[in-house]
């Protein structure tokens, strides 16, 4: 390709993990990007956990998804099982998001989790609050061994729309269903 790139990730705000520092959504950014990748296939990432997601990632230019948060409730994913149960119990309107280098994090609630937010609430800067996080071991102590006193848990907003642990192929499987039969030939 032109450009060196084979394919573009459009990650709106709606996703997990280290979130961006536009607050665009997944769903606005993603045919911002499909119109100024030309030829380029562009993938929408972020808050895509069900069909009805995957079938406006469509309708909005994407070649293809990329997924995160649904397959985090995945029986085979290495998540902390009782992280797991908050993932399946928890919404969108359930998480925390407070400012963090190099932009913003998300997490399910916890006693660490909390006091960031309070943290930046009070003031202290992103390099202050990624700090007190643990950086990325915050994300391993939470995400991997399910202490929220010690590390955080981090979602994208599709959060809302898993309810199950699940095997990865049922998950894939449910999610191919919003493909479009014009994309699947």
């Amino acid at each position: 390709m032109a450009a060196g790139a084979d394919v573009i990730v459009a990650t709106g705000f709606y996703e997990g993990g280290t979130v961006p520092t536009k607050v665009v959504g997944t769903f606005t950014i993603l045919p911002m990007i499909v119109d100024a990748a030309g030829d380029i296939p562009v993938l929408a990432c972020g808050g895509i956990a069900d069909t009805r997601a995957v079938r406006a990632s469509f309708a909005l230019g994407a070649s293809g998804i990329f997924i995160g948060t649904a397959l985090l409730a995945a029986e085979e994913s290495r998540l902390a099982s009782n992280i797991k149960q908050q993932l399946i119990l928890l919404n969108a309107d359930d998480m925390l998001l407070y400012r963090a280098d190099p932009a913003f994090y998300r997490s399910i609630p916890g006693k660490l989790p909390n006091h960031l937010v309070a943290m930046n609430a009070q003031g202290a800067t992103g390099t202050e609050i990624f700090a007190a996080a643990d950086r990325y071991n915050g994300m391993r102590e939470g995400m991997l061994f399910g202490n929220l006193d010690k590390g955080y848990a981090s979602f994208g907003l599709g959060i809302s729309q898993i309810h199950a642990i699940e095997p990865a192929q049922k998950i894939i499987a449910r999610l191919a269903t919003g493909i479009p039969e014009h994309v699947k030939n």
